[in-house]
C-alpha cells in the first residue's frame, strides 16, 4: 500500500446489461447504476463507519467499486488510486482472492439492509 489503509471489503454495483464501457450505457442505465450506488453507499458509510466514499470505475466491463473511506486513511487522498489498482491486477501476488464463503458472508451482512428496496 501506499501508507493508507485501503479498506479490502468494497461492494461492487453492475449494471444489468454487460458492456465495456461506460459511455455505451444508456441514460436508464446510469440512472439505476448510480441509484443504486447510492443507495448502497449510505449502508456502507453507516455500517462501516466511513466517513466517505471512493467511487471506480474500471474496464474492461462497466461497473462501479464502492470503497467505504475513513478521513485521514491516506495522507494524499488519491494514493487510494495506485493501491485500487494494483490490488485488482489478476496477476497481483500480494492480491488475496476472497472466498466464495467470505463474499456470501458480506452479501448476506448487507442485504438486510435492502429487504424493503423495489
Amino acid at each position: 500500500m501506499s501508507g493508507g489503509q485501503f479498506v479490502y471489503i468494497h461492494v461492487l454495483v453492475a449494471p444489468f446489461r454487460v458492456v465495456p464501457r461506460f459511455s455505451e450505457l444508456t441514460f436508464e442505465e446510469i440512472s439505476d447504476l448510480f441509484s443504486s450506488a447510492q443507495t448502497i453507499g449510505k449502508v456502507i458509510e453507516r455500517e462501516y463507519h466511513a466517513t466517505s466514499l471512493t467511487i471506480a470505475i474500471q474496464v474492461p466491463h462497466c461497473h462501479v467499486h464502492l470503497i467505504p473511506r475513513k478521513a485521514g486513511d491516506y495522507a494524499n487522498n488519491d494514493d487510494i488510486y495506485k493501491d485500487i489498482d494494483k490490488s485488482t491486477k489478476i496477476d497481483n501476488e500480494e492480491r488475496r482472492s476472497r472466498s466464495l464463503e467470505e463474499m456470501a458472508k458480506e452479501a448476506e451482512f448487507l442485504r438486510q439492509f435492502f429487504k424493503n428496496s423495489k
